[in-house]
């Protein structure tokens, strides 16, 4: 019961604010209108898949690691193929090289031995000293190559869900290195999002017509509209999926995607 009288009572202060107002434009010599907001949801399946791959390989030759990474990428890209994907949809133009500091286990540096000679050739109680760690012929021969890195990311574009769900079966079998979480986004936004924008200028007018039911006036035309929304999409992105086991005994659900819209509606009293 309290619920319902404090719920009444908002009800009158907004409709009493409303008749104020009103009657204040009328005295201003502006005609009387209602504005209200209209909002609305549309949900939209997502119909476009993007998951990125990595093959990753380290080497110190760098011919050699473009080979290995070379032969992985071709049997990703055929695995993709093999499932309907087109050209157009792969992207494995992205390769980098960077060079790994490979550093040793031990380190010495300027370290002073001394060793006491016995054979006569010194008097007693002297020591020749022996520097080990300085730069030396034998430490410069020494040093080995430097260790490379070689990777390339490639972009697969998917339009079936069911095709993300092979193509990562057969793709964690070829050693690949990472595999990114999958973005999921609806093509044609603009679409679902007009479809938003028409029910958000009908609840508009609902809500406007009940105000005025409320107020004891008759709503009457349409002045004023202005769009507060715009069709600003974010894609979604999926957990990472790593093992072949979850993804042969899993099949992945995509749920629903909501696109929302919202105007600013004024319409005119009728007197």
């Amino acid at each position: 019961m309290t619920k319902f009288l404090m719920s009444f009572f908002i009800s009158t202060l907004a409709i009493s604010t409303l008749t104020i107002s009103a009657n204040s434009m009328a005295l201003n010599g502006e005609a009387p209108y209602i504005e209200v907001k209209g909002q609305a949801s549309v949900l939209a399946v997502p119909d476009r898949f993007t998951l990125s791959v990595a093959i990753i390989e380290r080497g110190r030759l760098t011919d050699k690691l473009r080979a290995v990474v070379d032969h992985k990428s071709n049997q990703v890209v055929q695995v993709a193929k093999s499932l309907g994907i087109k050209s157009r949809d792969i992207n494995s133009a992205r390769v980098s090289l960077r060079v790994i500091e490979d550093k040793p286990s031990i380190t010495v540096e300027g370290v002073e031995v001394s060793r006491r000679l016995g054979n006569g050739s010194l008097p007693n109680n002297q020591h020749s000293k022996v520097y080990a760690g300085v730069n030396s012929v034998n430490s410069q021969n020494n040093i080995k190559p430097q260790l490379f890195e070689l990777r390339r990311n490639i972009n697969i574009n998917f339009s079936k869900i069911e095709n993300y769900d092979l193509f990562l079966s057969n793709v964690i079998k070829l050693g690949v290195s990472h595999i990114s979480p999958l973005a999921m986004s609806v093509a044609d936004t603009e679409k679902h999002y007009q479809q938003a924008l028409v029910q958000a200028v009908g609840n508009a007018k609902k809500k406007a017509t009940r105000i005025a039911s409320y107020s004891d006036v008759v709503l009457g035309k349409l002045l004023y509209v202005k769009e507060q929304s715009s069709n600003y999409y974010q894609s979604r992105v999926s957990s990472t999926m790593m093992s072949a086991k979850s993804s042969l005994n899993h099949r992945s659900q995509v749920g629903n995607q909501v696109i929302n819209a919202s105007v600013l509606v004024k319409f005119s009293i009728q007197e």
